[in-house]
């Protein structure tokens, strides 16, 4: 590198300064500014391609309170599978039916929502957390599965609070909301549609 492309001690504090998140954008602004280009461009993106956006996230400010557990109304959990493994998938999804009063939602043989891969989920209410969670835990057979909060938050439900079982996969739920209410909808509920019949081994 010569001393041109060096960056100055000026510039090295400003950076420093800004922080990583205004250090980006800055970065950012400054390529979308260097590039240069015409109609002859034989890249199918053009000659001047979309560049990060101007304003990136800058540093994480912490609340100065925790948030009360009770925002949570329910949870998700969201089994995924795939052609090898739905076999596994419909004998899990058997057993919770005829153990837990949950709300069992539809069997999706291919992405739906925020929900990558083929998967069904059941959802159902805080006062099972604590045998819910510990039963998938000796009972995944194998398959990745999410489990999520449900409060006004669906953003943060799934990809920063959330807990995986098993392995973990990609959640496209990067434009989902961060807050159901203020988006015209509400927190989701679960509406139990199963009536157990044998008891849970213990």
């Amino acid at each position: 590198m010569s001393a041109a492309d060096t960056p100055s001690s000026a510039s090295k504090r400003a950076l420093l300064g800004l922080g990583l998140g205004a250090a980006a954008s800055a970065a950012a602004a400054s390529a979308a500014t260097a590039q240069t280009g015409d109609a002859s461009t034989r890249s199918p993106w053009g000659a001047n391609p979309k560049a990060p956006p101007a304003r990136l996230p800058a540093a994480t400010h912490l609340p100065d309170t925790p948030r009360r557990y009770t925002e949570i109304e329910s949870y998700h959990a969201h089994v995924y599978f795939s052609e090898d493994t739905a076999y596994r998938a419909a004998r899990l999804r058997d057993w919770a039916i005829h153990r837990f009063r949950i709300e069992i939602g539809e069997w999706n043989e291919g992405p739906r929502g925020p929900h990558t891969t083929p998967s069904f989920y059941f959802g159902f209410t805080p006062d099972l957390l604590p045998t819910v969670v510990p039963w998938l835990m000796l009972n995944h057979l194998g398959l990745k599965i999410l489990i999520h909060p449900n409060t006004d938050d669906p953003y943060a439900d799934h990809l920063i609070n959330a807990l995986w079982i098993g392995d973990t996969q990609p959640v496209d739920a990067w434009r989902m909301p961060r807050s159901a209410t203020a988006a015209g909808g509400q927190v989701e509920q679960i509406y139990p549609n199963t009536l157990p019949t044998m008891p849970l081994e213990s």
